[in-house]
């Protein structure tokens, strides 16, 4: 299971933005014991113009993270299917799976029954304020098989890949997934799409292709 981590400038800049904001903050609390809550009312006091910046400098700031981590998305795998000429609702399709530092690039090809490819994941969708923070949800691509435009069931087993599914249905159903207050849900989800080349990205509640 991959939990990708998104650290950039923006974040880099968020948090800058919130240190600033909490520091107006705690000016303005200091300034409003010194002098007093009655002077400062008396004198429309600047501490309360601090406190009303540095309150909007944070929403601002959590609305951006919140809306990063709601709308990111991380680029999983990559995919060409061919049709194979002279051979019927068959496919060759060749699939990268993209790594991170704890699990290398791989590249793959199957010769898959089927004239559209269909890719599965397992993925552990975090809870937005979880998001917000620059945690993408959990995912491992565990499948992939073909399915025929006619309706007709393929005679070809699905292949498993990074392992299969292990034991996730299981503790899914046992809920072992739902550490709360950091995982919303835990489930499997697919993309199905006929032949050509594909991007194939994860977001924090599915699995999509975009053509290339």
């Amino acid at each position: 299971m991959v939990f990708p981590v998104t650290f950039g400038w923006i974040q880099i800049l968020l948090i800058v933005l919130a240190v600033g904001a909490l520091a107006l903050l705690v000016t303005a609390v200091f300034k409003a014991r010194k002098v007093g809550l009655r002077v400062l009312a008396g004198r429309g006091a600047g501490a309360v113009g601090l406190v009303l910046v540095a309150v909007v400098i944070l929403w601002i700031t959590t609305l951006l993270q919140t809306f990063l981590g709601l709308t990111g998305e991380v680029k999983a795998a990559h995919i060409v299917a061919t049709p194979i000429a002279g051979q019927d609702h068959e496919m060759n399709v060749d699939l990268t799976l993209y790594g991170d530092k704890d699990h290398g690039e791989q590249h793959l090809t199957y010769k898959v029954e089927g004239d559209m490819w269909v890719l599965q994941a397992d993925i552990v969708e975090l809870e937005p304020w979880v998001n917000a923070l620059g945690f993408n949800s959990g995912y491992k691509i565990t499948r992939l098989y073909g399915q025929r435009l006619d309706g007709i069931a393929t005679k070809q087993n699905q292949i498993f890949l990074n392992g299969g599914d292990g034991d996730f249905f299981k503790d899914m159903k046992d809920q072992s997934w739902y550490t709360k207050p950091f995982v919303k849900s835990a489930y499997g989800n697919a993309v199905i799409a006929i032949n050509g080349s594909y991007d194939v990205f994860i977001s924090r509640d599915a699995i999509k292709a975009r053509p290339t």
